[in-house]
């Protein structure tokens, strides 16, 4: 299915793909940090003119601002009261502010910078999830595009199906959905779906035909056999949770392959990583090699990931 995947070393990420992965995070980090010490230093022009402290808890404007310095995160406030959250601000006022009076602001704005810093690791965890799903839209419509296969993309913010000839790059991370006539087949590829018989959310699924050839989607999507394939993406570079990553995968691929083979379905399963290293390369390369991953691809191996793209193409 994969010609260059050849033995289970073929599979694992090469150190300069990982550096180059590495490389694109950080830089990808360092954009995003920028929104987070632009509001910081609104923060700090906002509060700098208040000579008690204190004055600060009583400001609606900037509850929200003051509550994340304290560490009261937004799910946190849907459970307390108004009067909940202003003890808690008194007593993390007293406890960390006060203390140093003068210097209240620096003190705010650090604290503040620091809970920021958890939502920024939990957005670049979101973008490392977005760009695999980005780069994987690419390389399927440059293979459509090189067959000269008739494709849309559904655009998950306008609701709106976009027709070839109007795609362009700047809409890849809301796509959440391609569709493309190929030898007169009708495929379809959804990202992110809770797929109703494996009752678990999967990150890639094709399906034989398209939504609309169908007058009630839920049904559609209900019915195994419209389903011609099932694939986990995962694009973090870190080796560090690489086996983790895989532990995750290969169970939501084995509970697919049991739901459907409940169904007296032989389901089709692939998968593709950025960062594969030695152990799990020789596990995706075992199941590969007896049948149960149909496909497999390293996201960072041009050569193996555009041939996973045209078998899906085709399938």
């Amino acid at each position: 299915m994969n010609r260059y995947v050849v033995n289970s070393g073929s599979l694992i990420t090469s150190k300069e793909a990982r550096s180059s992965g590495f490389s694109e995070i950080a830089l990808r980090k360092g954009k995003e940090a920028s929104h987070y010490l632009d509001l910081a230093n609104a923060l700090k022009i906002a509060i700098q003119d208040y000579e008690n402290p204190l004055d600060l808890i009583d400001k609606k404007e900037l509850l929200t601002s003051i509550c994340d310095a304290a560490g009261i995160s937004t799910k946190a406030r849907n459970y307390l009261t108004q009067d909940n959250i202003r003890e808690i601000l008194i007593d993390f006022f007293e406890q960390f502010i006060l203390v140093n009076k003068q210097n209240y602001v620096d003190q705010l704005v650090n604290r503040y910078l620091l809970t920021q810093g958890d939502a920024l690791g939990g957005r670049i965890r979101n973008i490392v999830g977005r760009l695999a799903a980005e780069k994987f839209t690419k390389h399927i419509i440059a293979t459509l595009k090189i067959y000269s296969y008739k494709f849309q993309c559904f655009n998950k913010k306008t609701k709106k199906w976009i027709k070839d000839k109007d795609y362009t790059e700047e809409i890849l991370q809301d796509i959440k959905s391609i569709k493309w006539l190929a030898n007169d087949k009708r495929r379809t590829l959804v990202y992110d779906l809770t797929v109703p018989i494996v009752k678990k959310n999967v990150d890639l699924v094709i399906f034989s035909s398209f939504f609309e050839d169908f007058p009630n989607k839920s049904k559609f999507i209900q019915d195994p056999n419209h389903y011609l394939a099932l694939g986990e993406l995962k694009g973090g570079i870190d080796p560090a949770g690489a086996d983790e990553h895989w532990k995750t995968a290969n169970t939501s691929l084995e509970r697919i392959r049991q739901s459907f083979a409940d169904q007296n379905i032989q389901i089709k399963t692939f998968f593709v990583g950025a960062a594969i290293e030695k152990a799990m390369a020789e596990e995706i390369y075992s199941q590969y090699s007896d049948g149960r991953l149909k496909n497999c691809a390293n996201l960072t191996n041009t050569d193996q990931f555009n041939e996973l793209c045209n078998w899906i193409i085709h399938l």
